[in-house]
């Protein structure tokens, strides 16, 4: 069930058998069914979850309003990343878009492991790399990109998504209003290819 996993891992840099076999042992495998919340504004993050299959979404609460602020599919991982490291209430939630197997790891585990697998280090700043670049890529299509050029940008860069993620959570994620997505696509759709 891990080997997507260790698959990831081992493009990034190759995984030793001892780290496999530790990750085996302190990763809890759960299933999850869809609509279901991991973390919820005011909860502390214990746990950075991995998904195997199936697909996340995190969201906060501004003016009553749901945002939408990451999408987070097979191989990559789920946390609060604020309250995470700072070991304080979170403002962030964390819900199942599909029916989800998720491997999940504690914090005081990970750290272990930290210490114990240089290897591990090293992966792991490369994904939080890559994590920081897709969040610094979001502030910029918000800051700086018309509304089109944001949906067109989402398109290219996650086509595997469209078909996954309900419109209302795409338009939320882009910060446009449901309508002004529609219309986007409908004269995206319309135009010569």
């Amino acid at each position: 069930m891990l080997t997507p996993l260790f698959q990831f891992m081992s493009n990034i840099r190759p995984i030793s058998s001892e780290l496999r076999d530790e990750l085996t042992q302190k990763l809890e495998i759960i299933e999850v069914p869809k609509k279901t919340q991991l973390l919820r504004e005011g909860q502390t993050c214990n746990h950075i979850h991995v998904v195997v299959s199936g697909l996340l979404r995190m969201y906060y609460i501004k003016d009553g309003e749901e945002v939408c602020s990451r999408f987070i599919d097979e191989s990559l991982m789920a946390m609060s990343v604020k309250s995470f490291y700072s070991r304080l209430p979170g403002d962030e939630y964390i819900e199942t878009l599909e029916p989800c197997v998720l491997a999940r790891i504690h914090k005081d585990e990970l750290e272990r492991v930290y210490r114990d697998f240089d290897e591990f280090n090293y992966i792991a700043r490369v994904i939080t790399e890559q994590y920081f670049i897709r969040s610094e890529e979001r502030q910029y299509l918000l800051r700086k990109q018309s509304a089109e050029e944001r949906y067109i940008y989402f398109m290219d860069k996650y086509p595997h998504l469209l078909q996954r993620v309900p419109l209302t959570y795409i338009a939320s994620y882009l910060g446009l209003t449901l309508e002004t997505l529609s219309r986007i696509r409908k004269k995206i759709a319309t135009q010569p290819k």
